[in-house]
């Protein structure tokens, strides 16, 4: 049987997004480009392990100027996982792509969260700020920490950046973190 896709290569792999048979240079080139992939397609999941990530220096990350030492990260963990966990599971609620989640990211820093996932992500926060005493909320959360533990968030992503329209290497990368260390969602 030949690909849906090129109609000239022959059919070897399932393709879960589409839920046809395509062959696999139509997997490799419209991977997250014109198909959206699931994260847990093993192709896609396979093709991650091979991506090269482009280094960044310290002046082409967002926001240069904030510094963000491991220190401070060692200091307000609790309050990344928590955050981290929110983005994922605002990402994946409507299967955002890693430039969404970039743009939510910086609608948060600069306090006009306008993105479905950036409201999505405030209404979680919020949720589990309010889980927290008036007291706890003060001493665990400043808006200052708030914003570099964001900012940190987007310089994760931007780092994680595969270059494809559709690509969510950023959210499967959240997605790998969360099963490694929490066992899961």
């Amino acid at each position: 049987m030949s690909c849906p896709r090129c109609r000239s290569r022959k059919a070897k792999r399932h393709c879960p997004a589409l839920q046809l048979d395509i062959c696999p240079q139509c997997c490799g080139t419209e991977r997250e480009e014109t198909i959206a992939c699931p994260l847990d397609c093993a192709y896609l999941r396979d093709a991650r392990q091979h991506e090269k990530l482009v280094p960044m220096t310290a002046a082409e990350s967002p926001y240069p100027g904030e510094e963000i030492t491991e220190r401070f990260l060692l200091l307000h963990q609790t309050q990344l996982i928590l955050l981290t966990n929110a983005l994922f599971v605002a990402a994946v609620a409507e299967e955002h792509a890693d430039a969404d989640v970039r743009t939510a990211l910086d609608e948060l820093i600069n306090g006009s969260p306008a993105h479905p996932i950036a409201v999505a992500f405030s209404n979680r926060l919020a949720e589990v700020l309010a889980g927290l005493t008036p007291e706890a909320q003060t001493r665990f959360w400043s808006d200052d920490a708030l914003r570099k533990l964001q900012i940190f968030l987007l310089r994760l992503a931007v780092g994680r950046d595969n270059g494809r329209s559709r690509g969510r290497a950023f959210v499967s990368f959240l997605e790998d973190h969360f099963n490694r260390t929490m066992g899961g969602r």
